[in-house]
């Protein structure tokens, strides 16, 4: 038979051959194989195949590439040399092993044609490991474009070394690769535009470029073909892609190494060449090597997904492991900021929004950093980032420019400005939180307002989605910074920030770090620029449509300043730099932010030190000004205030001022200030001899003491200026002697010797200054006392027996009055009178010593002490005649001098008049000589006296020396302090003696006393006996070599001097044998159980040791063993505690029998007890092994399985046996009489209604209330009613029987059907019944319409004759009508039917009688019409009535409720009033929502998903500071919770996080039962407490979830109470303990805690300071003033539309009105139609 089949061209002389793997299931081996195709027909090669393969003609196969594309007949001709193909039994066949391709990626041509192109990563003075991961970013964006669900992209920096060692993963759910495009991506330069991922030329379709989309985000930036390799090889040295494409069963891997690279090199190999490993997904025998341990469990992941892309790098450089630990934060922003539309969307994290579904990104990009344990896992998703630039950028605008521009082609450029606002005081255009502040050079720079953008860019720029980092765009000529003035103030320029998104038409550097010729391209002239609003372009001039828009952002957005009145220009001096000292124009006011400051106007200071508070002078704006001007700042002078503290001028800028300051409080606080002034002068006489003003007093009457405070308007005390900044001046007392005291002053005066008129004057002064008795223009406090002096005379005459008085006045040395001395010395004094009858009188006064006059030091003479001794000085302080005296305040200071450091001595000799000097020792620097010292005596007003001093070296100990001197001989080797000495190990160290020396350097004769002072640290037995003979123990040296060895020898008296030496033991000498490898065989090891086979015996020879390794235990129970190590007849024992070996199964406790009976949809009776164990059966107490179960069917079994270090451990399998559950309802069983005739108003036949359970049999416990029917007219609509159809409720017995129902009285076809509600969720529906409801029986017979008034006339006309033409009859059956018949009278047969027959003969009046007979018809039918209005009109007016009382009902109430809270309801008289007080209540609220208050800080990923209430920390707060902090403190372990409504949302998070986070269902929790506090009983108390004890649970406030999370917390803190204090807390226990009640754990506000075991103390006891919890506190509810406000906003609202319905009322009173009259004249009508028709 002729081949049929496409063979090769016979002409090529080159052979072909293919390799080929048999995958088939029942193939033994999977070995490639070599089958030539040159010159081969396609039967022939499957010919060969099947030769090859032994393959029978009976056998079906096929042959798949790697990437299962069938070799057909079409197809078989493009197979080139070297392909891999698969031979299996049909395409979708699973590999049965892992087979390799050889493959060829060679680099590119581009690579040399554009090698000038700058390559590697320019960092610009930035880390670019950033970028590095940017690129592996591309390439999952562009790999997960076509998905339709969630794109997710996971980076995971492995960092557990344990697990193998550093490495970065990044893995992506996108479509996955080919083996042909694995090939492709490891070709260095093969572009997207160049590179052909088929693998055949029949299935090549070229690159497509993607549609136009807003911002260019069409993922398509996976670009060049070198972005991928450059970083995988600038992060690590290794790379192994694994992936699986979409639609195939194979997975495909490949690796590239820097090691095989040089190793290929090295052996002259192709380096280009490697192997593609298609294996199944999850089978990870290939894997070898502990440094890639974490690949088994990445492998294992591969099972569950469709597709896959996972890039592994290895070998991580360290300084980047370095990098991305420590600066984990700023590269993720990094990233953030350069896939930040990719991640939130066309709009970017707009957060002040919420976001459109539209606008929404479907972006996951989720970075984990996983270390060494315990240190926990770091995640962080990119859309968790509010901190990179763009959102930074959005958030802080309020308006947005967008325009576009274009370029010819399909070149275009969208474009976006936003505009950053100036507030108040300060620019809102943001800063780069990690940018570095440069350093400015310019020292005389004098800032005025920091400008908003600065020298920075204006343009970002992005390329297809993403950022250009090193790429920005200054500024567009229609949007630069104008050179002249124009309408817009300049600075609104710097206020702008600018994003650029850019298609790939643009070209950027192969790294995507720089844009080649954006701007260039931009600023040229052919580019068009048109503005976008509201999404269409418009042609437009854009410079003009820029600078209005920026204008009105300027004036709309802008909160600044308008200076008005101005007043010229002025230089001024208090600026630093000279050329910002003018020109600063005047002003008298200003406008800012809805308020107007003048001139003389008070105002107070905010963020200054100290407050200020002054009136304002003028304003300041630095510029040239003629008029009124807008600026966004300046200066204000203010003379502070009050003038008599300050009397000066500031200024300061205009942002300082207190807008929120009202006048009454400024004037408050300057008169505050002002009563701080002296006011006056406070006198007091302490011995209570007060002088009145004019008083008398006898020459010698002392005078005093008095005390003289000066007080301010408060009364209080002061002895200084209460002024800041004038250097706090002094207040001092004038009187002729000024005394200096701190509050008061107080003066002694005695005796005036000469007698007359005295004026006392005490006056406050200055300390310094002129005119120092006043102060800011007023006097200061005064006060004056006047007196008069009188002398006592000895009367003329005298009378005999009469005694008269003599003053005796004592005088000191200077002339001056002075009291007599009272103490030392007796004296008489005797006054003679000649010529009296007792001429003499004698008395005694006693003489005190003088005043201070000299200085006596004793000894005279020099004094010759040792260094380190006292030199005790005696001191005298004498008056003029030599006598001790004491002298207030009398303190002898001694100075010693001649040496440096000496010490300085002092002595109070005001009690005593003597005292000791030097009395502590004197102790100089080494003194080896005699040193002279001179000591100076002195005491303020007296001659200071000197002493010699002679300092002698000290004789006590001062070193000692340790020598080396074998007897007999003459050689001393001296030992310095710390010298190093290198001795033989195990030698002894001889002949050591030791000599003392004192401070002179003299040798210290030894003695038995001075030896007991000897000690030495290398041994307790010390012979005192050689000690005295200046001998010293041996030194034994450690036998180890190799060491250091510290000695020391002391002398310890009162001071220690000692010495110390090091001996460095050396190897050389040892007297034992050396160890050799040899000799060490013979170490045994032995223990009980011990596993002899894994032992290991090692001699170290660097260190010479022996390792003893692979100690392990073959079974028994875990405890203590001993290990016995022996070497010939040495021994020694080591004990070791065996401890349960690694987990190696799970054992199942108290194992039901099998099957386990369980009903169908309810859960286990009692849980399963597991315990984990390890190989030998021991209980293994490790908490990181997860269990997890998983069911095995259809056999219904569950399987539980550990998973410990990403290992799975085997545990059992339990059998269930499925029980149909008796209660569980499933369907309804409805029986009835279907041969019933159902008639319209009779009742329904008796429907029967079953709820049927699982097994069939009806379920007993239903409830009939839970059993609905539902009927409906019309046809059946399949299992569910028609939408409309209401439930109707039935009477059923308790066998569900319906009885009694009426059927309905419309004719025609129904569908009944029962549903049984079984759960709010869960219902039961029966199937529809249809049933046909007939007539009833006939009751009535009726005409369809009355017949008008029959009008007949005896005539010989037919027609005048006829009363009836035809009369349509209907039958009633009940309730409803059919027209059954018509009926025609004919008054010839029917004539005695004509009653009552009007006869009228004249024909004239038979005309009239008819034509008024109709329009009595005509009437009558009208009045019917009219009745009908009239009684709408009737309800309608009723109606309307009532809602008239019932909204003034609402309004009266209203109006109590506004009262109530606090609103003036009389100034609420329009619309507009009550708009502005919603407006400014709202203005309220939304201030006191952004006043500062303590918020809790800890981020919560996991808020807003389904069944997520949200974190522990966030759901509740607390009011109190103090009982926040410590309530945070003690739930800190639980903060972190995350609470879910079911364990199902708890399970998804605990596996999402993979066990990291903590969850806790709600359904696992049950309702607490609210007790009393513990000292309550039956409504008492069983003693006072004290502390205001308070349940914890009872401060928590929760603003959402309030049910939910009580439950929550009363789990948590349970009865734990909180009180004031400790002491409270320990009474409150001991009170509950000793009424024999359970006491729980007790918090206080102060930060303890009593725990219910009665423990506290101890830092686990104390809470820290608030901030060091870190943000882990519980937030502070909003104050309730927000709460009242809101109130009153909802009272006002309703109060707007009630002000409308106001002016509604009038309409409705008209309405009535109008009705009413309508509804008169309608009734005044139909009586006179009526008597009109009666008439007729």
């Amino acid at each position: 038979m002729a081949d049929s089949g496409v063979s090769r061209a016979e002409s090529s002389t080159d052979s072909l051959s293919v390799y080929i793997y048999d995958c088939r299931p029942d193939s033994k081996a999977s070995c490639e194989k070599v089958v030539e195709i040159s010159g081969k027909s396609y039967d022939k090669f499957l010919q060969a195949v099947r030769q090859e393969f032994s393959i029978s003609q009976n056998e079906v196969f096929v042959l798949t590439t790697t990437d299962r594309r069938q070799i057909v007949r079409d197809v078989y001709g493009e197979l080139t040399n070297g392909r891999t193909l698969h031979l299996l039994q049909s395409v979708d066949q699973e590999l049965a092993t892992a087979t390799q391709e050889r493959i060829n990626y060679l680099p590119h041509y581009h690579t040399i044609v554009q090698s000038g192109q700058y390559e590697y990563y320019a960092s610009e003075g930035q880390k670019a490991l950033p970028y590095a991961f940017a690129e592996l970013i591309d390439n999952a964006l562009s790999a997960t474009s076509r998905n339709r669900g969630v794109r997710s992209i996971d980076i995971r920096l492995l960092f557990d070394e344990s697990q193998g060692g550093p490495a970065v993963v990044v893995i992506d759910n996108g479509r996955g690769m080919t083996s042909k495009e694995l090939n492709n991506w490891a070709v260095y330069r093969l572009s997207k535009f160049t590179r052909d991922d088929n693998t055949f030329q029949s299935d090549h379709s070229g690159y497509v470029r993607p549609s136009p989309i807003p911002r260019s985000l069409n993922s398509d930036i996976s670009y060049f073909g070198v972005g991928g390799k450059q970083a995988v090889f600038y992060i690590g040295q290794s790379v192994r892609i694994m992936s699986k494409p979409v639609g195939s069963p194979d997975a495909h891997e490949f690796v590239m190494s820097k090691e095989d690279f040089e190793q290929k090199e090295k052996n002259k190999e192709e380096i280009y060449s490697g192997i593609i490993r298609n294996r199944k997904p999850g089978d990870c025998s290939h894997v070898r090597g502990d440094e890639e341990r974490f690949l088994h469990s990445l492998i294992l992941e591969e099972q569950s997904k469709e597709s896959f892309t996972a890039i592994v790098i290895t070998r991580i450089q360290p300084e980047h492991v370095t990098y991305l630990k420590q600066d984990f934060t700023l590269w993720t922003r990094e990233l953030a900021h350069i896939y930040h539309y990719y991640v939130h969307g066309i709009h970017g994290n707009e957060m002040r929004n919420s976001r459109s579904a539209e606008s929404t990104s479907n972006i996951d990009i989720q970075i984990s950093l996983i270390d060494r344990s315990p240190r926990l896992p770091r995640l962080l998703n990119l859309r968790e980032i509010d901190n990179d630039m763009q959102t930074l950028y959005i958030n802080s605008s309020v308006a947005e420019f967008e325009f576009k521009a274009s370029k010819g082609g399909d070149a275009r450029v969208e474009g976006l400005i936003r505009y950053h606002p100036f507030l108040y005081d300060r620019e809102t255009y943001p800063e780069d939180p990690y940018a570095l502040t440069p350093e400015s050079d310019d020292d005389e720079c004098f800032v005025l307002h920091t400008e908003g953008r600065g020298k920075r860019a204006i343009f970002e720029c992005f390329w297809n989605g993403r950022l250009i980092p090193y790429s920005s765009v200054d500024e567009f000529e229609w949007c630069a910074r104008p050179k002249k003035v124009c309408t817009v103030p300049l600075e609104c320029y710097n206020r702008i920030s600018g994003v650029l998104f850019t298609n790939d038409y643009f070209q950027v550097s192969t790294n995507k770090l720089t844009f080649m010729d954006l701007e260039l391209q931009l600023r040229d002239k052919e580019t068009i620029f048109t503005r976008v609003l509201n999404g269409q372009e418009q042609r437009v001039k854009i410079n003009r449509e820029f600078t209005a828009w920026l204008k009105e952002c300027h004036e709309r957005y802008d909160k600044q300043v308008k200076f008005i009145g101005f007043q010229g220009t002025t230089t001024r001096t208090d600026v630093s730099t000279k050329r910002l000292q003018s020109p600063w124009a005047r002003f008298k006011a200003i406008h800012w932010d809805g308020k107007v400051y003048k001139t003389g106007q008070q105002v107070k200071s905010v963020k200054t030190q100290p407050i200020l508070f002054g009136t304002i002078v003028q304003f300041l704006l630095y510029g040239d000004h003629e008029g009124d001007e807008y600026a966004t700042g300046g200066h204000v002078q203010i003379a502070l205030e009050p003038k008599e503290l300050y009397n000066e001028d500031r200024t300061i800028p205009i942002s300082k001022i207190d807008r929120l300051a009202t006048a009454a409080a400024i004037r408050k606080s300057i008169d505050d200030e002002l009563a701080k002034l002296p006011d006056q002068l406070r006198l007091t006489w302490p011995e209570g001899n007060s002088w009145p003003d004019k008083a008398v007093r006898p020459a010698g009457t002392p005078l005093g003491p008095i005390q003289v405070e000066i007080l301010n308007k408060k009364g209080e005390t002061m002895s200084r200026l209460p002024v800041a900044n004038v250097n706090a001046k002094k207040l001092l007392i004038e009187l002729k002697v000024i005394w200096h005291c701190k509050f008061s002053y107080l003066f002694f005066f005695y005796h005036y010797p000469t007698l007359g008129k005295y004026t006392l004057q005490l006056q406050t002064i200055l300390s310094d200054g002129e005119s120092a008795s006043e102060w800011a223009g007023k006097r200061l406090p005064q006060y004056t006392l006047h007196f008069t002096i009188k002398g006592i005379t000895v009367p003329s005459s005298l009378r005999v027996g009469v005694p008269f008085s003599l003053n005796l006045e004592f005088r000191d040395e200077f002339g001056h009055p002075t009291q007599p001395p009272s103490d030392i010395k007796m004296h008489t004094v005797k006054v003679m009178i000649p010529g009296l009858r007792q001429d003499c009188q004698s008395f005694q006064v006693s003489v005190r010593p003088g005043p201070p006059h000299q200085l006596v030091v004793l000894p005279d003479d020099e004094v010759s002490i040792e260094n380190g001794s006292p030199a005790p000085f005696k001191v005298e302080i004498q008056d003029e005649f030599q006598n001790i005296t004491a002298h207030p305040k009398l303190i002898v200071r001694c100075q010693l001098l001649g040496a440096p450091d000496l010490p300085v001595d002092a002595v109070d000799c005001s009690n005593t008049g003597t005292g000791l000097l030097l009395a502590k020792p004197i102790q100089l620097k080494t003194v080896n000589t005699e040193q002279v010292l001179t000591a100076k005596f002195g005491i303020p007003g007296i001659s200071c006296v000197e002493r010699t001093l002679r300092v002698l070296p000290s004789t006590r100990v001062f070193r000692v020396e340790v020598y080396r001197q074998d007897e007999d001989s003459d050689d001393v080797m001296v030992i310095q302090n710390m010298e190093r000495i290198d001795w033989t190990a195990g030698d002894t160290l001889g002949s050591l003696r030791f000599k003392l020396y004192d401070e002179g350097g003299r040798l210290v004769p030894l003695a038995q006393k001075l030896a007991h002072n000897i000690k030495v640290n290398w041994t307790a037995d010390v012979k005192t006996a050689e000690l005295a003979k200046g001998i010293l123990p041996s030194i034994c040296i450690p036998t180890k070599a190799q060491g250091e060895h510290f000695y020391q020898v002391a002398f310890r008296d009162q001071h220690t001097v000692d010495t110390s030496f090091i001996i460095v033991v050396d190897q050389y000498g040892n007297k034992t044998d050396a160890l050799t490898a040899e000799s060490m065989k013979t170490v045994s090891v032995s223990a009980d159980d011990l596993d002899v086979s894994a032992l290991s015996v090692k001699w170290q020879a660097s260190t010479g040791t022996v390792l003893v390794g692979g100690v392990r235990f073959a079974s028994g129970f875990p405890g203590p063993r001993e290990l016995c190590f022996k070497y010939q007849e040495f021994e020694e024992f080591s004990r070791v505690k065996v401890t349960a070996g690694p987990p190696a199964k799970i054992n199942l406790l108290d194992a039901p029998e099998m099957p386990l009976h369980v009903l169908n949809g309810r859960g286990l009776d009692t849980p399963f007890l597991l315990q984990l164990c390890d190989e030998w059966g021991n209980p293994v107490p490790d908490q990181r092994v997860v269990i997890a179960i998983k069911t095995l069917s259809p056999q219904l079994k569950l399987e539980f399985r550990g998973s410990f270090s990403r290992n799975s451990i085997p545990g059992p399998v339990v059998t269930l046996n499925v029980i149909p559950d008796p209660n569980n309802p499933v369907r309804l069983n409805v029986e009835y009489d279907s041969d019933a005739i159902l008639t319209a108003g009779d009742m329904f036949p008796v429907f029967k209604v079953t709820v049927v359970s699982e097994e069939g049999s009806p379920v007993r416990n239903a409830n009939p209330a839970s059993l609905s029917m539902l009927l409906w007219q019309g046809s059946a609509s399949g299992a569910r009613p028609p939408p409309g159809v209401s439930n109707t409720s039935i009477d059923l017995s308790s066998t569900l029987l319906m009885l009694d129902k009426e059927i309905p009285e419309q004719v025609g076809k129904y569908i009944v059907q029962f549903v049984f509600v079984v759960e709010k969720s869960k219902c039961l529906w029966s199937s529809q019944i249809a049933l046909n409801v007939v007539p009833n029986k006939p009751v009535k017979l009726v005409p369809e319409s009355p017949p008008s008034t029959p009008v007949v006339s005896n005539s010989g006309s037919l027609a005048s004759r006829i009363l009836l033409d035809k009369l349509c009859l209907k039958i009633v059956v009940s309730c409803c009508f059919f027209v059954l018949f018509f009926v025609h009278i004919d008054i010839t047969t029917t004539t005695a039917l004509l009653k009552p027959a009007i006869s009228i003969h004249n024909r004239l009046n038979r005309k009239i009688m008819a034509t008024m007979s109709k329009k009595k018809d005509q009437l009558s039918q009208t009045i019917e019409i009219y009745r009908g209005i009239l009684e709408t009109n009737k309800q309608l007016t009723t109606e309307l009535k009532s809602q008239v009382h019932d909204a003034a009902s609402k309004e009266t109430q209203l109006k109590s409720e506004l009262i109530k809270n606090g609103i003036d309801i009389s100034k609420l008289t329009n619309v507009s009033v009550i708009e502005d007080l919603i407006s400014k209540m709202e203005a309220d609220l939304e201030r006191i929502k952004n006043e500062p208050r303590r918020k809790c800080t800890m981020p919560d990923p996991f808020k807003g998903s389904p069944d997520v209430l949200g974190k522990i920390a966030h759901l509740a707060q607390v009011e109190d500071d103090d009982a926040a902090k410590v309530i945070s403190w003690h739930l800190l372990g639980d903060m972190d919770c995350v609470v879910t409504a079911t364990t199902a949302a708890a399970k998804k998070i605990y596996d999402d996080t993979q066990g990291r986070q903590q969850v806790m269902p709600l359904e696992t929790h049950r309702h607490w039962t609210i007790e009393p506090l513990p000292h309550i009983r039956n409504g008492g108390s069983l003693f006072r407490p004290l502390g205001n004890p308070v349940f914890v649970r009872d401060l928590l406030i929760f603003p959402e979830h309030a049910e939910s999370c009580n439950m929550v917390f009363s789990s948590l803190v349970g009865d734990t109470i909180l009180v004031d204090d400790l002491d409270s807390a320990n009474h409150y226990r001991r009170g509950v303990v000793q009424c024999k009640v359970q006491c729980p754990t007790l918090l206080t506000r102060q930060g303890e805690r009593i725990r219910s075991n009665g423990k506290f103390g101890g830092l686990q006891n104390k809470a820290p300071p608030i901030e060091k919890l870190r943000g882990q506190v519980f937030g502070a509810p909003l104050p309730k003033e927000y709460h009242a406000i809101c109130k009153q906003i909802e009272h006002a609202k309703k109060s707007l539309p009630e002000h409308i319905k106001k002016s509604g009322t009038c309409l409705v009173y008209l309405m009535c009105n109008v009705l009413m009259s309508s509804v008169a004249y309608t009734q005044c009508w139909i009586q006179q139609n009526n008597s009109r028709s009666d008439s007729l």
